[in-house]
């Protein structure tokens, strides 16, 4: 096969996943923003392992993703299942211009010193176990407390009042008095006669109208 045959032949460039790691139980328990930003560091891993990097700002752009808090969980957990190990942290160079966190891919060889290739570790085949519990921001879990506080509370439409409706006093139309006879100065309303200028209302009112007719009478 001469030369041109084979260029003709290369491949694009690419980025290689091995098969070995998307078979393996740590890689299938990886949220779908972790695989993504898997990736992404694997396209920055050229002939430099050991010393890959990407900031959050620009992981965002590369991802389409604003969240710089889902960004720094999805690294974290990245780390927590073996897939990365953090080679130099992140600091503030001398020129004042801060440096982004370097990592280290556990399923590709590093070079050493000596021009050399380690093997890979694979860290992630001695995965114990434990899930990844993501860090949520102070401001979002002061929000789901709320949330869940309110949630405990009782809505107001359910609210009924306390009184009930058996809560007026019966009277007891069976009591009696004791017996006795009444006091002098009592006498029952029946038995009561009118006083001298009391008259009832029905003489009252004949009287006023007979009244009436005479002064009608006279006037006429």
């Amino acid at each position: 096969m001469s030369g041109k045959d084979r260029l003709r032949d290369r491949l694009p460039p690419f980025v290689p996943l091995f098969r070995e790691t998307l078979a393996t139980p740590a890689y299938r328990q990886l949220s779908f923003g972790a695989r993504a930003l898997f990736t992404a560091l694997r396209t920055h891993c050229v002939k430099n392992n050991g010393h890959v990097y990407l900031s959050h700002r620009d992981a965002g752009e590369e991802l389409g993703h604003k969240s710089r808090n889902d960004i720094a969980n999805w690294y974290r957990e990245l780390a927590h299942y073996g897939f990365i190990v953090q080679t130099e942290a992140a600091s503030l160079g001398v020129d004042g211009k801060g440096k982004a966190t370097h990592w280290r891919i556990t399923d590709m060889p590093t070079r050493k010193g000596n021009n050399e290739l380690g093997a890979p570790t694979k860290d992630f085949l001695r995965w114990d176990g434990a899930v990844f519990e993501p860090h949520v921001a102070p401001s979002r879990r002061w929000n789901e407390h709320k949330q869940a506080a309110l949630k405990k509370q009782n809505p107001g439409l359910h609210v009924r009042t306390t009184v009930g409706c058996t809560s007026v006093p019966e009277v007891d139309c069976t009591f009696v008095p004791p017996g006795g006879g009444s006091g002098s100065d009592v006498q029952p309303i029946s038995v009561q006669r009118d006083g001298t200028d009391v008259q009832p209302i029905s003489r009252l009112a004949t009287r006023f109208a007979g009244s009436g007719a005479k002064m009608r009478g006279g006037a006429a």
